[in-house]
């Protein structure tokens, strides 16, 4: 009878908990009461309340504790352990992913949120918890992030803009004589992005560059599937650290199989591990900006690292919030301390269980704040706060099927998340677009607004042919310059936005040289003439094309060896010659340059479709011609030396590079051709 009258007194106070909870839901929420963990005993009984269907109903269920985890261990961090039970226990089959923050309260006080479960463990009823007092150290750690000179999106204004677009596309419709009805229908279409020209839109008015107002449309323009965070699960080992390590699930949309892969592949070095089993691509709602959210403890609530047509994030429950701070999960989600991520609204559609695990199914709503605290013991956030973003627009043309698709998404501003996303969005893009695995060429350009390159802006335009996945091959430009800017060891770097434009056709657009022929055979030093060469293409006929060339006017008298080739090709022997020249001139190879320096570079190397004509390094056939040119490189070190120290400079100047001759083609040149002429000594000078 004791028992039973117990059970109805916690039911009770569940009950007039829950009635507090849907009555502050139009006022803002104030941290209650806590309990201290010195407080917790063994066998006390608690409520802990979160959302399980589309009614968004706060719901409780009943804990008892069984125990205290880590007192006398070298635990970082203590856990409650506690049993579960009630109505939406039995619905759920236990504490499944999704559940992970839910509060628990004793007598009314706040004492932690529901995090760890064990392993492959059945049942899923006994479960752990991270005590509330350590999870209020997350709201003191400072926030020295989402700094930037660049303008950033503003919650209120995106919405604003959204209204104003809304409006607008109404009275279109009104006035074209739909009717009332087709009015309404076309203000709902308004919200809903999906069509290509509306994304384009948004591409154009992120590239024009206004991140304010016109970005909104590039924040909207995607559908956002829930991403599900896993309740923590632990190996049961005598080391108690081991016992609470996590074991997260993370939910992705958009990226398809192939993007997953090459996802997952990126993620790794984050400590992320995507479940191939439960990739969510529902794609059903539209990204919406809410300023003026509200979250109560047990609310569901979402970290995305990027959101829009392709977006990765997790979704757990709300444990506490005090004005616009929130704090969820009670365990990490990436654990990278100081964050800068996307926090969202989510929408709890329904549960799955099995015999050892279950998980929430929902959508993500809406960006609500940023995520700015990512620590063992759970996520802290601000509402109303948009986090530094990086829109990347990516449209894709199909030339075999005559489709083109524009993309738009926003990733949070973190080094390590751009450098990872951003290759897989594009990446992604392209294969969703193409739907299908051949040989293909692409022509891609992509361009990146930053505080680095001419005016603040790097462009950079190639061509790629690949078998098997010509996706992959294309992103490695953009992956090389991303890792240069974003690994900058003097500052952190502004960026402001990514668009890509590539053209895919099917089969191979490749070409060998046939032939280069110059115009004279005998040159003088610094005379112009031209190589009359032929190509041809995979399966084509063969194209005849005219390329320039300027010997260079340092040129000493004798034969000039000069290579004919595609611009993708890599002169080997030249590159160990420059090295050795840069080591005779006394520069420190080891000494990483500028990162100025490596982007200019970069941009400046030759690219695929192009023939390039240069002088190149005759390598030595035997050991006594190798000995000969060595002594030849050392007479030449020696003459330099003296000419240096004659002009009193400090430091040897390094030797200027012979020049190279470009010409763009059509086609992606495969081969290297070796010719040469004679120059023959300027009488004149």
């Amino acid at each position: 009878m004791h028992r039973f009258f117990g059970k109805m007194r916690r039911r009770l106070l569940a009950a007039c908990l829950s009635a507090a909870l849907l009555v502050s839901s139009t006022a803002m929420a104030a941290l209650p009461e806590i309990v201290s963990l010195q407080d917790v005993k063994p066998g006390m009984w608690g409520t802990g309340y979160t959302v399980i269907d589309s009614s968004g109903e706060i719901r409780p269920f009943d804990v008892e504790v069984v125990g205290v985890l880590g007192d006398n261990s070298k635990m970082s961090s203590k856990r409650i352990l506690v049993n579960l039970y009630g109505a939406l226990i039995d619905e759920t089959g236990g504490a499944i992913s999704g559940m992970s923050g839910s509060p628990i309260y004793f007598g009314g006080r706040l004492a932690g949120a529901l995090s760890a479960g064990y392993k492959d463990m059945y049942p899923t009823q006994r479960i752990m918890l991270t005590p509330i007092e350590d999870m209020l150290k997350i709201w003191q750690y400072p926030d020295t992030l989402n700094r930037t000179r660049f303008p950033q999106l503003d919650l209120k204004k995106m919405k604003a803009e959204r209204e104003k677009f809304q409006a607008a596309e109404a009275e279109k419709a009104k006035k074209a004589g739909k009717g009332a009805e087709a009015a309404e229908a076309a203000d709902r279409d308004a919200a809903d992005t999906k069509d290509a020209d509306t994304k384009a839109a948004g591409a154009e008015g992120l590239e024009a560059g206004d991140t304010g107002s016109e970005a909104a449309d590039a924040g909207e323009a995607a559908d956002t599937a829930a991403a599900d965070d896993d309740v923590s699960a632990a190996d049961s080992t005598e080391d108690a650290t081991s016992a609470v390590e996590e074991k997260n699930t993370y939910f992705a949309s958009g990226f398809g199989s192939r993007g997953m892969k090459l996802l997952q592949a990126g993620l790794d070095r984050l400590g992320l591990k995507v479940d191939y089993d439960n990739v969510w691509d529902a794609g059903a709602s539209v990204m919406q900006a809410r300023p003026d959210a509200v979250l109560q403890p047990g609310s569901p609530v979402g970290v995305a690292l990027s959101v829009g047509d392709f977006s990765f994030g997790a979704m757990g429950t709300v444990t506490a919030v005090d004005g616009k701070n929130i704090l969820a999960f009670g365990h990490s989600y990436t654990h990278r301390g100081n964050v800068n991520y996307f926090m969202t609204d989510a929408q709890v559609v329904s549960t799955i269980h099995g015999p050892t695990n279950g998980m929430k199914l929902g959508n993500v709503n809406g960006i609500i704040g940023r995520i700015n605290q990512d620590r063992q013991d759970g996520i802290g956030g601000i509402l109303g706060q948009l986090p530094q973003t990086v829109p990347v627009i990516v449209t894709v043309h199909d030339k075999d099927t005559g489709s083109s698709i524009t993309y738009n998404s926003m990733l949070a501003y973190d080094e390590e998340v751009v450098s990872v996303l951003a290759p897989v969005v594009v990446y992604s893009s392209i294969t969703n677009t193409l739907d299908r695995q051949d040989g293909s060429t692409a022509s891609l350009k992509f361009s990146l607004r930053s505080n680095y390159g001419k005016d603040g802006l790097i462009e950079r335009r190639n061509m790629f042919y690949d078998p098997e996945d010509v996706a992959k091959a294309s992103i490695g430009e953009l992956n090389d310059i991303l890792g240069v800017i974003l690994g900058n060891k003097e500052k952190e770097p502004d960026l402001l936005d990514l668009k890509v434009d590539v053209t895919v056709e099917r089969g191979r657009r490749t070409a060998t040289l046939i032939s280069a022929v110059p115009s004279k055979k005998e040159v003088l030093p610094g005379e112009a003439i031209t190589f009359d060469t032929t190509i041809q293409p995979y399966r084509g006929e063969k194209i005849k094309l005219s390329v320039p060339y300027t010997v260079p006017a340092n040129q000493a008298p004798g034969n000039l060896a000069l290579d004919v080739h595609g611009g993708g090709l890599v002169n080997v022997a030249k590159i160990l010659l420059a090295q050795q020249a840069a080591l005779d001139a006394g520069i420190n190879l080891d000494e990483e340059p500028p990162v100025s320096a490596q982007l200019q570079d970069m941009l400046a190397s030759s690219c695929n479709n192009e023939i390039i004509i240069e002088s190149t390094v005759v390598v030595p056939k035997n050991d006594e011609e190798l000995q000969k040119s060595i002594k030849q490189a050392k007479k030449m070190a020696e003459q330099m030396a003296k000419q240096n120290a004659a002009g009193g400079n400090k430091k040897p100047a390094v030797q200027e590079p012979a020049p190279v001759s470009k010409v763009a083609t059509d086609y992606i040149i495969e081969n290297i051709i070796h010719t040469n002429v004679t120059v023959l000594e300027d009488k004149n000078k």
